[in-house]
Order: C-alpha cells, then structure tokens, then sequence
C-alpha cells in the first residue's frame, strides 16, 4: 500500500492541533520557514508526523502547515497577529479535547515532544 492522503489516519490540523494542545505559551511564530523546518524535522523523527512528508514538495514543508494554521484560524482556535499566531481559549480547550479523544497514548507522547520541539525552538535560528 503506497502512502496517500487518503490512508492516513489523521489529518493535518488534527495533528497540529494536538500538539499545539501541550504548547506551554498560548503564542508562537508565523515565519513559515521556521514553521517549515520545524515540520520537516517532526515528519523525519516522530512516525505520527511521518506520512505528512509526502503530501509536500521536499524543499517546503511550511505548505503543507498553511492550510492547517488557515483553518484553525477559521474555527477561531488561533488568532493570526503580525509576527506570532495566538491559541485562543476556546481553541486550547478545543485542542486540549481532540488530543484526548483522537489519538492514543504513543500519539500523545508524540504529540507532547513535538510540542516541546516547536515551544523550544527559535525563529531564524
């Protein structure tokens, strides 16, 4: 069985929202680059980030994350300031609650480094 889209088991903001879920801070960075590189390093370390590497052009994984941030922003989950998105309090209970009933306990451990990744790393660096 190839990988497509249609075999995996969770869509892409369903993954991000979960990791945004174990986020410490309720704000991180818009530089889609940074966002891009911190996406292609998840998809080559965690297998629940794994099948996401082929639904993007190899040298911008940032595509792959825009429509996710663009429709978390649409649900009112996050809000897009200039320079940083912001996780509202009804999108950190509504991440918080997807993360809990969607994926299961080696999801969450996943979700929960990726999360530390993502909340550690610097824009730019």
């Amino acid at each position: 069985m190839t990988s497509q889209p249609r075999s995996m088991r969770f869509q892409v903001q369903e993954v991000l929202a979960g990791a945004l879920a174990s986020l410490p801070s309720d704000t991180f960075s818009d530089d889609h680059a940074f966002l891009g590189r911190t996406f292609k390093h998840l998809s080559s370390t965690l297998p629940l980030f794994a099948p996401y590497a082929a639904l993007v052009d190899e040298s911008d994984y940032s595509s792959a994350l825009d429509g996710a941030l663009r429709a978390l922003v649409e649900r009112g989950w996050l809000v897009h300031e200039p320079g940083h998105y912001t996780i509202t309090a009804v999108g950190r209970a509504a991440c918080i609650s997807s993360k809990r009933t969607l994926f299961n306990r080696g999801d969450v451990a996943q979700l929960e480094e990726a999360a530390a990744i993502l909340g550690a790393a610097e824009p730019n660096a």
